[in-house]
């Protein structure tokens, strides 16, 4: 909903209608992205409810209110572990808000950008609220929770460090170390911290202490910051973490904090962290190999995962998964031979991220299947759930889709022999991860377990008897343990295939349904974890049946089932690794198709030889019994609690910004306004409040007084904002037609109302409407002209974006915005126009590096008092100043090829590092335009009317900060239909991205 655009065109003819449009359009701007941009879609109207604790406001919907529970005692508990960390208690109630699912999770409006994948929470620090999404996983939801509550108590402690020496809050700790502390006191490493660092380690990516703002907000300074806290920890004592916090008062520069907090200088310290990682993890790496000396490489470019094979009819050997090699989610097919060398390059046999029915691939967390008459099942999210996709290789066309109505989230599907029926993983609106079954001859589906346990991961054996998968309801489950079991689809019964304090994951069956092959990692007697290997286990022996174990709630198994302890078993590591091995596949000439991950990349790799690595296994484990108690539940809030109170929540509003201003310029002299801003606490609900005022003389304080009321509501699919608004006072309008083209200054008295609607049709396509109704009185000096109108101003806009942005901007993908309007003087006749824009933007990749952008824009106003378009500038129309190109009715196109010269300048200028420059780029760009009024070739040269503008030449981006482009064009410009070239080169500066 682009309300400043086409409301500025049209009706919101005041002094500060700019700044009202920035406010109004803030709320449903952030969800579209005004003229562009994808959309942050609603797709459930939540019925909000609130747990209140001693400590917490607990926000969930009721199908999760179990879960809800379980999170209320989390944050409880942790409150109470770190009000004793950190010696300091909150003196308010911190809002937690859960979602039951990630995808619930992408529509929050807490926050305004777009939330990826892999987002576990977030702390909000404007009004204290901490938002988690639960993935199935309680030990995992758990640790998050506690995450985020160390940034709660961190951000108080700060503030009251800086209140109590009297510091104003102009600095904060850097954000490697309030990550790594949430990380390191939320609990100890985990399997995916170990498999990090050993590999930053071997593959010399790991950043010394001094450059970590290199690696800024990244995943790795999540885990550096980590490592370096708990070293911190180690040698100088857990106290000086927080001495750390407590000494940021002293200096803005953290360096300076660490020296006087640590007593040893800085470089020594980082040094001494360098020397103790090396201590810890170099003697690890004896008899290790990395993945690359293991097996040769099937996909090695971008990121790899989820593989699966299927020998064709036709006796074609094809690896299929999913990758993300230059920007976009894709699925691949790539021909191998019968060494499972790659015969031609990977093909895109399926392709993500551009279109509401391929919205997005789950790249790590969903594993695909391929049946034995070809079919192959993946899953991708389509609006506002996950769905099953089939897709026919032997005929290469796409098959059915499965949605299913109660669940939001679904994850590895797999094949029954014969291919008439799927099972796989999935949440539901409770939050629990689950196995299904879907029978496609019966159409029905149905519920194998019901608990509050994470399984995951299926796999249907060559007889069709088992499902193997991994879980958390093995013993060590509490302490974030999976173990592997198998689910008898006839007796119902579950049984144990590993028992261990592991993590056991991805289970595939040998074709011969005799073993399974599986990922493992496991910790030593100091209990730090290893590299994640290949393991395999037989599962052919016949079992007892022993004595059921109780559930951890009964109520919740329909159908019942039991976890049984099996008697011993040989698991046989296959693998070595230095870093980490995922979703293994066995194929039927005795090979293994995996993901590995090394210097920081996940390829698909092939092992040859597998039946050999059974016979001389790298090391044998037999696996004990479990101890025969019940299994496992985490503590939750008791419904009969009488400290705890439930309650429907209420919509409250808190101000989220207070702002004035005074300002002198020439042109207008003296001027002074304030902005108010409300929203409530799920950000739904946005009020906004505007008072302006340009008058230069006591006479004209009422003629110039600017008022706005605005409300934005999001809460909903459709996002609507409307209003009420009063501006007056001196204008400088260079859309006028009214007004001088030299000097477009008059008087103007506009008061009226607006209402918009944004409705997001999916993820990349939207329908905008907007109308307002106002008052305008019109007064220009010079002319005598005196008009006053009624106007009724109407637009509709269609938007489309799969557009894939690179540092400096777009690179892949296209965006379009049509839109038609038209405005009316529905009292005096005197304002009458219609508007038509199209502007089309296409980015080819020609290489992975190199992208051809072009730009097509056509808008006509039409009519009485048709309002003027603009061109000129860095933005458009290179060559000509800015905004001096006006006219109702122009074309313009722009095109640009668009190559990297350097990716990091600071690593050749070092003096550049602390300003954030990256990513150098250069482009070599043609403009070309024609603007006309009266008739198409009628020319009036001082206004550039009639005739085709154009501009040729080269330009430099960079990137501050990774959030900031700076741009310089150096060229020619042409008039004349290109025929008359000017003498000398034009130079502009400017900022923003690119087109």
């Amino acid at each position: 909903m682009d309300t400043g655009t086409w409301c500025g065109q049209w009706c919101w003819r005041g002094a500060c209608a700019l700044l009202l449009s920035l406010l109004v359009v803030s709320g449903v701007q952030a969800q579209t992205g005004g003229l562009f941009g994808r959309n942050k879609v609603q797709y459930e109207d939540f019925e909000w409810h609130v747990l209140e604790t001693d400590h917490f406001d607990i926000y969930y919907y009721p199908e999760m209110e179990e879960l809800a529970e379980h999170g209320a005692h989390f944050a409880e508990e942790a409150y109470d572990e770190l009000r004793h960390r950190f010696d300091f208690a909150l003196n308010k109630r911190v809002p937690l808000i859960f979602y039951s699912s990630n995808i619930h999770f992408k529509q929050t409006n807490i926050t305004p950008g777009f939330i990826p994948d892999g987002v576990g929470g977030f702390f909000e620090f404007m009004k204290g609220r901490v938002v988690v999404p639960a993935n199935g996983n309680l030990h995992r939801f758990r640790r998050v929770i506690r995450h985020e509550l160390v940034h709660v108590f961190t951000f108080s402690r700060v503030m009251r460090v800086l209140k109590d020496h009297r510091v104003p809050p102009d600095r904060f700790l850097p954000l490697w170390f309030t990550e790594g502390l949430a990380e390191y006191w939320s609990g100890p490493p985990d399997h995916q911290h170990e498999m990090i660092m050993r590999d930053a380690l071997l593959t010399n990516y790991l950043v010394p202490l001094e450059n970590i703002y290199r690696i800024q907000g990244t995943f790795i300074m999540y885990k550096q910051g980590e490592a370096i806290c708990r070293f911190i920890a180690e040698t100088y004592g857990e106290e000086r973490l927080l001495q750390l916090v407590d000494n940021v008062w002293k200096s803005r520069d953290f360096r300076d904090v660490m020296e006087s907090t640590l007593q040893e200088p800085f470089l020594t310290v980082s040094d001494r962290w360098l020397t103790w990682l090396r201590q810890e993890y170099y003697p690890r790496f004896e008899d290790t190999a990395p993945p690359t000396r293991l097996a040769h490489g099937v996909a090695n470019r971008g990121f790899n995962a989820k593989p699966a094979f299927y020998h064709g009819h036709d006796g074609t050997r094809r690896v299929f998964y999913t990758a993300n090699q230059m920007g976009y989610t894709n699925l691949y097919a790539v021909e191998v031979d019968s060494a499972y060398q790659p015969v031609r390059p990977a093909e895109v046999l399926i392709r993500g991220e551009r279109s509401e029915r391929y919205e997005a691939f789950h790249l790590f967390e969903s594993r695909i299947s391929i049946s034995e008459g070809g079919l192959l099942a993946f899953v991708t999210k389509s609006g506002s759930q996950d769905v099953l996709h089939v897709y026919d290789l032997e005929a290469d066309a796409p098959g059915p889709t499965y949605r299913f109505s109660d669940l939001v989230a679904v994850y590895s599907p797999t094949w029954s022999p014969g291919g008439t029926a799927l099972a796989f993983s999935a949440i539901d609106r409770s939050g629990f991860a689950d196995l299904y079954l879907y029978d496609r001859n019966a159409e029905h589906l149905r519920k194998l377990t019901h608990d509050a346990y994470d399984d995951r991961d299926p796999a249907w054996s060559p007889d069709g008897r088992y499902l193997a998968f991994a879980s958390d309801r093995t013993v060590w489950g509490e302490e974030g343990a999976y173990n592997l079991f198998t689910y008898d689809l006839t007796t119902q019964r579950i049984q144990y295939v590993t028992v261990g304090r592991h993590q056991d994951f991805s289970p595939r069956w040998r074709p011969d349904g005799r073993a399974l092959v599986f990922t493992s990692a496991r910790p030593d007697s100091t209990g730090r974890y290893g590299g994640q290997d290949v393991w395999t286990v037989d599962v052919d022996a016949p079992l007892p049946d022993p004595p059921p174990v109780a559930s951890a709630d009964p109520q919740r198994l329909a159908p019942p089932v039991e976890a049984l302890v099996p008697p011993a078993r040989q698991a046989r590591r296959l693998t070595t690794l230095t870093t980490a091995a995922f979703d293994p596949v066995w194929t039927a000439d005795q090979r293994l198709v995996f993901t590995s991950f090394e210097g920081l990349r996940f390829t698909i790799r092939s092992l040859e030889a597998v039946d050999s690595l059974e016979a001389f296994p790298q090391a044998l484990q037999a696996v004990a019994p479990a101890p025969a108690h019940a299994p496992w539940a985490f503590a939750r809030t008791e419904q009969d609690d009488g400290a705890v109170q439930r309650s429907p929540y209420k919509r409250r509003y808190d101000l989220d910004l207070a702002q004035g201003s005074v300002g002198q310029d020439p042109l207008w002299g003296t001027t002074g306004g304030a902005v108010l801003a409300f929203s409530d606490l799920m950000g739904n609900d946005y009020w906004y409040a505007t008072v302006f005022n340009t008058a230069q003389t006591r006479g004209d304080l009422l003629r110039s007084l600017n008022v706005a009321l605005s409300r934005v509501q999001l809460h909903r699919r459709a996002n609507v904002g409307y209003g009420l608004f009063r501006y007056g006072g001196r204008r400088y309008d260079l859309r006028d037609p009214d007004a001088a083209r030299t000097f477009p200054l008059f008087w103007e008295s506009v008061y009226g109302g607006y209402g918009a609607v944004s409705y997001p049709v999916s993820f990349f396509k939207r329908v905008e409407l907007s109308t307002s109704l106002s008052w305008s009185d019109k007064e220009v000096p010079f002319t005598n002209v005196r008009r006053q109108a009624l106007l009724l101003s109407n637009a509709a806009s269609l938007v489309h974006d799969n557009a894939l942005y690179g540092m400096n901007g777009p690179v892949q993908g296209w965006r379009g915005n049509l839109t038609l309007g038209y405005t009316t003087d529905i009292r005096y006749s005197n304002v009458s126009y219609v508007t038509l824009r199209a502007d089309v933007r296409r980015y080819l990749r020609l290489a992975p590096r190199i992208t051809w952008a072009s730009r097509a824009l056509g808008q006509i106003n039409h009519g009485r008092e048709a309002r003027l378009f603009l061109l000129g500038g860095s933005w458009d129309l290179r060559g000509f100043p800015l905004y001096d190109v006006r006219a109702p009715k122009m074309w313009f196109t722009s095109h640009e090829l668009r190559f990297p010269l350097l990716d990091a300048p600071s690593a050749y200028v070092p003096i550049l590092a602390p300003f954030g420059i990256a990513n150098l780029r250069g482009a070599l760009f043609f403009d070309a335009a024609h603007v006309w009024d009266e008739g198409y070739r009628v020319r009036r040269p001082s206004l550039y009317l009639g005739e085709t503008l154009g501009a040729t030449g080269a330009g430099l981006r960079m990137n501050l900060f990774g959030g900031f482009v700076l741009r310089y064009d150096i060229g020619y410009r042409y008039r004349d239909g290109f025929r008359d070239r000017s003498d000398r080169l034009f130079k502009q500066f400017f900022f923003g991205w690119d087109f």
